[in-house]
């Protein structure tokens, strides 16, 4: 994979049954010769943020603000995933433009406004996506993965409902005339 940098974004086709990642988009943040990490951004959590923080940092998050479920791997804490750097705020970049942080001092700082226009500041996730070592370029190579170069606009788009469906545009493919795993036409 290292002819695609990071961050990229993981499309899955219609050839991937796994229900896990069905129709997702998955915001790659590593992807070396020893496996692969990411997190789902277009599957929401039933219950918002707010839902799952302590009452402590409940009031620091909006009402609106949503959870991702960035996949099946569960993770012992919530994280955000932004753009940039946010002074004073622990975090490691992950990929050029893409931070993670466990830190409760991100919560203030992105998510207590309430939603507007244009991409969000960072998504809340809870679990994340990996694979092996050989993995994901198997499951590439099968068919169950397209790769778009990451335009985290998009990445970080209001709307993730049509997320999967504008990434595939973006790539100018209809994902009705990809084959199914037996070889037929959808």
């Amino acid at each position: 994979m290292d002819t695609l940098g990071l961050p990229y974004l993981l499309i899955a086709t219609p050839a991937l049954r796994d229900p896990n990642f069905v129709q997702t988009v998955v915001l790659m943040g590593h992807h070396d010769a020893e496996g692969a990490l990411g997190w789902v951004i277009n599957r929401l959590h039933a219950r918002p943020a707010r839902d799952v923080l302590t009452s402590a940092h409940c009031e620091q998050v909006h009402a609106e603000t949503p959870l991702h479920v960035g996949g099946p791997v569960p993770s012992d804490a919530l994280l955000a995933l932004y753009r940039g750097e946010l002074p004073g705020v622990e975090a490691a970049e992950v990929a050029p433009g893409l931070s993670v942080s466990r830190s409760a001092d991100v919560l203030p700082l992105l998510f207590s406004e309430p939603p507007g226009d244009g991409p969000v500041r960072g998504r809340l996730v809870f679990g994340y996506s990996g694979w092996g070592a050989g993995q994901l370029e198997r499951e590439m190579q099968d068919g169950a993965w397209l790769a778009l170069p990451a335009d985290l606009d998009l990445a970080f788009s209001r709307g993730v409902l049509d997320l999967w469906p504008r990434c595939f545009a973006r790539l100018g493919i209809d994902p009705a005339r990809l084959t199914s795993p037996g070889g037929r036409m959808h």
